[in-house]
């Protein structure tokens, strides 16, 4: 690992509107006046470049399968998350997701105004004390994109050799899982772009065979990430996949030094030991150990990967600054260090089952706490799936030019469950997912949800009383994803999942100056998160568009909430799609986030 000298940045001109410590900042609503790159310096002036609150830490993968799970769930404790917020949670059609065929001029992109919206809380939301981790594991062509948004942040490369890559996708059958096939076309495409023209070379469309596409991916991914961070100037820190498993403790000590953080000692079994119990799905597992480097692929394969990793450097020495392709080769080294065996006998997984179907009862609301009552099971898949509809046929769809509203629609081999059949108008769930609990939902879903069913979401403190002494069901990758909203165990009287399968929104959320975009808390222990109990308790917030593949929606009734007090589909798109519009004031005054956040706020809960 090495610490290059951090850079310095230049300061805004005079004509950027700023905030200092408390003082106004507003996002320009008008049709036009701002572009992407005037949202993002104006929400990092909102923060005075790190003397409110300080820019994210970016881990940047060479590629996807480097470790990067294992390096934030490491740091989870001392650093607040966010998984893949670029690449994930902006939609196709969004001007800045990575997965856009037509990639962005940063200077002159100009959003609609709940797209200008989105952006500056989305950014506004990675900034914090104690410095939040933004992990990001393949960007490609909108490396520099994510770089530039962010430019006062450190940046954490995270390396490892493209046979250790393949044998995992290999491992996980993950190229066909995960439609890199798509990916790669997807690619080439936005690489015959003027833009990128000169790396169209690198990913030619010859119908090649995984093992090469993969490795030209790899490598063009290096090249972009070490092309983009040549001219930032920032603090690097590299963190070797490799050396990681040889030697862990000094890795570890080397990226806590870098980041100027404290690591918890870790007491969770290591794969192997008597007390470890491995997932039922280990896709995207981080507790198990890794006791040497073997790849478990053919030596045919490994051969291919590698000669093409270094075809594509060699031929993106004649257009790069050789100090590029270098430090690009120097992360993809370490072939050698692998062990390459054909994969054994039962080391490949078979093919996801699909997930038996289970009845769910009509929920009902019971006291578990003083103040409230508990729907007794969490908000399913389906309940969310029929209100996704309904809200598209009453006009409001969830997602607007690439903004998710309710729900991150993901594939269902990344974690998605709800998926939009464009032809039939109507949202659908993966088969034997039904009473599963929905998840990648954002707080305006879980709050709009919960209006629908006449409740509402309860507030931190409630959430803290309700589960004092609960036992967490489902955490820690004990299943390797969510389960049933009915556990194990507990009767149509008792309220499931109290704690455990997934976190949940909170009606409230922390103090901030209303100027700064609103947050909201989450609450308690999913699947993939810690279920002791100070992880359950920790204090962790979110925008209000924010999402993930841990958190869920849990209703609560009080004496003004039952079911004839909630809202129907038409009314609440009624009020929202207001919202919407009131985004860009037609040459009114400007407003600011938070302004405009607690307006949605009221839209959707009346208060």
């Amino acid at each position: 690992m090495h610490n290059p000298t951090p850079s310095t940045s230049a300061p805004l001109s005079a004509d950027r509107a700023r905030v200092l410590h408390g003082q106004q900042i507003s996002i320009p609503q008008q049709s036009g006046a701002a572009t992407v790159e005037d949202v993002a310096e104006q929400v990092a002036g909102l923060y005075g470049r790190g003397a409110v609150q300080l820019a994210p830490v970016l881990a940047l993968g060479v590629f996807e399968r480097v470790g990067s799970n294992w390096v934030s769930d490491t740091l989870r404790e001392v650093m607040p998350q966010h998984n893949e917020p670029f690449r994930q949670q902006l939609g196709r059609a969004h001007p800045l997701s990575p997965c856009n065929r037509a990639p962005v001029e940063l200077d002159g992109t100009e959003l609609g105004a709940l797209g200008r919206h989105h952006l500056a809380c989305a950014l506004a939301d990675l900034y914090g004390r104690p410095r939040h981790l933004v992990k990001e594991t393949n960007l490609v062509f909108a490396t520099d994109t994510v770089l530039r948004l962010l430019p006062h942040s450190p940046v954490v490369v995270l390396t490892r050799a493209p046979v250790g890559i393949a044998s995992s996708f290999e491992r996980g059958r993950l190229w066909a899982r995960w439609a890199y096939g798509q990916r790669y076309a997807q690619v080439a495409a936005t690489a015959a772009s003027a833009r990128w023209r000169d790396f169209a070379a690198l990913v030619p469309l010859d119908d090649p065979a995984p093992p090469v596409a993969l490795a030209r991916l790899i490598a063009l991914n290096s090249l972009l990430l070490a092309q983009a961070l040549s001219t930032s100037g920032r603090a690097v820190a590299v963190v070797s996949y490799e050396q990681h498993v040889s030697d862990r403790n000094t890795v570890l000590s080397e990226l806590a030094d870098h980041l100027g953080v404290t690591l918890p000692v870790s007491d969770a079994p290591q794969a192997g030991s008597p007390t470890h119990r491995a997932a039922v799905d280990s896709t995207f597992v981080t507790t198990g150990g890794k006791g040497g480097l073997v790849a478990e692929i053919s030596c045919d394969t490994a051969d291919m990967v590698s000669s093409h990793v270094a075809a594509a450097l060699e031929r993106a020495g004649t257009f790069l600054d050789a100090g590029v392709t270098a430090r690009a080769a120097g992360w993809l080294a370490g072939d050698d260090q692998y062990e390459v065996c054909a994969p054994t006998a039962g080391s490949r997984p078979v093919a996801r089952a699909q997930a038996p179907a289970v009845r769910v009862p009509e929920a009902t609301y019971h006291h578990v706490a003083e103040g409230v009552t508990w729907r007794s099971q969490l908000v399913t898949n389906a309940e969310m799936a029929d209100l996704l509809t309904l809200l598209h046929a009453a006009g409001l769809p969830n997602t607007c030019l690439g903004t998710n509203l309710f729900v991150c629609p993901m594939p269902h081999e990344r974690g998605g469950r709800l998926h939009f059949d464009a032809r039939a108008r109507r949202w659908r769930v993966s088969p034997g997912y039904e009473s599963h609990p929905a998840y990648w939902v954002t707080w305006l879903g879980a709050a709009t949800v919960a209006a629908w069913l006449g409740a509402r979401l309860p507030t931190r403190a409630e959430a803290t009383r309700a589960t004092a002494g609960t036992r967490a069901y489902n955490t820690n990758y004990a299943v390797g994803d969510a389960s049933s909203v009915l556990e194990p165990g507990r009767s149509a009287g008792d309220v499931h999942h109290l704690v455990g399968n997934v976190q949940i929104w909170c009606g409230d959320g922390p103090d901030l100056r209303p100027v700064e975009p609103v947050r909201r808390y989450l609450f308690g222990a999913a699947w993939n998160t810690p279920g002791t109990a100070d992880a359950i308790r920790a204090v962790r917030s979110r925008y209000l568009l924010g999402s993930s593949r841990g958190v869920g929606v849990r209703p609560v009734r009080d004496g003004r909430t039952s079911a004839a007090t909630g809202l129907g589909a038409w009314e609440l798109a009624h009020h929202l799609n207001a919202w919407i519009d009131g985004l860009d004031p037609d040459g009114g005054p400007a407003r600011s986030l938070g302004e405009l956040d607690r307006l949605l706020i009221s839209a959707v809960t009346g208060s």
